[in-house]
């Protein structure tokens, strides 16, 4: 007689994934011990497999998170694929609407630097000519100017709306957007380049001339 085979229906991250998972959360915790996902704030996420994102959870430390809490989020639909007792971060359609417009990029990182949040409070788009830490985010050299696209921030029920919006206020070759006077959502093909970015961006708003 033969052995019925029985497959888990629920997905689970491949090998890499969870090599990528185990970083993300490594960034999740410098930006708590920075200061810049106070409380519960900040998201992060990962494009897997399959037409998967592995999102953070909402309602959870920075400094408490663990690769079983990431929930699996179809792309296209935007919904959980499996039940769980853990939600989405709030905010995952702003992850989902950088993974659809956004073929490169492979993690988002929403951190709240406070550099950051104060010089985007009047939700004009940041420019940056001068600084050398302008090339990580896009600029061939010092000499270029930059422009951070910053937009308008929405409340949490509008969040869908947003996934949407976002797409017609991405630069090209600039790898992050600001929602005004709230953070940042930087992007890259690994967490800690995603991190890297958040970092320039924090240093050129605590130092740079606007």
């Amino acid at each position: 007689m033969s052995k019925i085979s029985i497959s888990n229906p629920f997905p689970s991250p491949s090998l890499l994934e969870k090599v990528l998972i185990t970083e993300l959360i490594d960034v999740a915790r410098v930006c708590y011990s920075r200061g810049w996902c106070a409380g519960t704030a900040g998201n992060f996420s990962l494009r897997g497999s399959r037409g998967l994102i592995w999102q953070s959870p909402s309602g959870l430390s920075k400094s408490q998170l663990s690769s079983d809490a990431f929930v699996a989020v179809d792309i296209e639909s935007g919904h959980p694929v499996e039940p769980s007792v853990r939600l989405p971060s709030l905010e995952m359609p702003v992850h989902l609407g950088v993974y659809r417009a956004v073929a490169e990029a492979r993690c988002v990182v929403h951190a709240h630097p406070p550099g950051l949040v104060a010089r985007s409070r009047d939700c004009l788009d940041l420019v940056i000519r001068g600084a050398e830490m302008q090339k990580p985010l896009g600029s061939i050299n010092h000499l270029q100017e930059l422009r951070l696209p910053v937009i308008k921030n929405y409340t949490p029920d509008a969040m869908p709306q947003l996934a949407t919006e976002l797409v017609g206020s991405l630069i090209k070759d600039v790898p992050l957007i600001i929602l005004a006077g709230h953070g940042v959502y930087a992007w890259g093909d690994s967490p800690l380049e995603a991190l890297s970015r958040v970092e320039a961006v924090e240093f050129l708003c605590q130092s740079a001339a606007f």
